[in-house]
């Protein structure tokens, strides 16, 4: 399939416009209202917090990439909020001063919808392992079919 220059530049400004809209600095809110934490390397849905797992504040860029930075790390210890397209696995972060990342992997592309949901590449895909009893929930990025995950909404909310 062959795009034209014209189609991959209005799909590229579609999707820097979605990401475009993200407010600078936000935090995540689920379904039930509680925050959605992270322990630096995954993000999970509970109200669970403690000095490992604590509310997410990202910053977004004009290319929907997704940053974070834990408190008191040096500045050039960010790291970037990543998908593995076309999968069912967690949302989760780079290692701080890197950028590795699996294969199928994507940083970029983040955006909200008109509901105020985070997307990735214009779809809210996110999940949660539905069926088990833990107070606290990993967030999936649900790119494939898997009947044991239920969706996550994350809700973006301007810090």
């Amino acid at each position: 399939m062959k795009f034209s220059t014209a189609t991959v530049a209005a799909l590229a400004s579609a999707i820097t416009a979605t990401a475009a809209s993200l407010p600078e600095r936000f935090s995540l809110v689920a379904d039930d209202n509680s925050a959605v934490l992270t322990d630096g390397q995954y993000l999970y849905i509970g109200n669970a917090t403690s000095a490992d797992h604590v509310p997410v504040v990202l910053t977004a860029n004009s290319a929907g990439a997704l940053t974070y930075l834990a408190d008191g790390a040096v500045p050039t210890a960010f790291q970037n909020l990543y998908i593995v397209e076309n999968s069912v696995a967690p949302a989760q972060f780079t290692v701080p001063h890197s950028g590795n990342m699996p294969e199928g992997a994507n940083m970029t592309g983040f955006g909200v919808n008109e509901d105020g949901q985070l997307t990735h590449g214009g779809n809210a895909w996110f999940a949660i392992d539905g069926y088990g009893e833990a107070e606290e929930k990993t967030v999936f990025w649900y790119g494939a079919h898997n009947s044991e995950y239920m969706s996550a909404y994350l809700t973006v909310k301007e810090a």
